[in-house]
């Protein structure tokens, strides 16, 4: 686009690196929540990537492990405990 077609437009660049709710994937470098319950700050692609492609890796064992813990977590019964009642 040449600046004539970008008059009167605002573009608004949000950054992810200081935003506390997002963490970078150290396997992809993308930015996710996802990072903050996976194994080794893993996204959830990069964790399904390692457990399918490479399942003799040793890091593999401890992925699994942690999906573990998440179906636990949050599943409907552990969420409902965890909620405040009144």
């Amino acid at each position: 686009m040449t600046d004539e077609k970008n008059k009167g437009l605002n573009f608004v660049v949000r950054s992810l690196a200081n935003d506390p709710d997002y963490i970078k994937c150290p396997r992809c470098w993308h930015y996710t929540h996802e990072g903050f319950h996976n194994y080794d700050n893993l996204c959830d692609r990069c964790c399904s990537n390692m457990v399918e492609g490479w399942p003799d890796h040793p890091d593999t064992a401890h992925i699994l492990e942690s999906r573990k813990k998440q179906l636990e977590y949050f599943s409907a019964k552990a969420v409902e405990a965890r909620r405040p009642h009144d």
